[in-house]
């Protein structure tokens, strides 16, 4: 007596569908970026006044890094830069680095990654010590689970 094999296919199949079906909901659903992502706002002054266009970076030890630019306001809010366009920053340990794009009205970076001078003789607001991650100043620890805000005190550029 011939054998229905289509029976054990089909449920085969069946299977191989729901397996593949649970595998893409937990990717979709469950993991997300996969790091630990905290809100990182705040303000960047000089002497006490807020103060615009100021490009930051939180160089985590972490993760990727983050990045936003000052309003009118001083104000900033941190986007992770991996991508994703997620909003904060790793929880932990960050190098800050601050640039004047005031000169250029905007960030310009060009090939390799390499700060390009757009500014027509222009000098910088900030102190150029903010500049590098590597030798600035600044270290800010982002709360996991928490609403971080920093308040970022800038020192003036030296006067030639």
């Amino acid at each position: 007596m011939p054998q229905n094999t289509a029976a054990p296919v089909r449920n085969r199949l069946g299977s191989l569908l729901a397996w593949a079906l649970v595998c893409v909901s937990t990717m979709v659903v469950g993991c997300g970026s996969g790091l630990d992502v905290a809100e990182t706002t705040g303000v960047v002054t000089m002497d006490g006044k807020p103060i615009d266009l100021i490009h930051i970076e939180f160089w985590s030890t972490n993760g990727p890094r983050s990045y936003g630019k000052t309003d009118a306001e001083g104000k900033f809010e941190l986007i992770l830069d991996d991508g994703s366009n997620m909003k904060g920053a790793v929880a932990g340990e960050h190098k800050v680095c601050l640039r004047d794009t005031w000169p250029t009205k905007d960030d310009y970076i060009g090939e390799g990654g390499a700060w390009v001078d757009m500014s027509n003789g222009k000098r910088s607001r900030i102190d150029t010590k903010y500049y590098d991650a590597v030798v600035s100043p600044l270290t800010f620890r982002v709360e996991s689970g928490k609403k971080n805000f920093f308040e970022i005190k800038a020192d003036a550029a030296p006067q030639q």
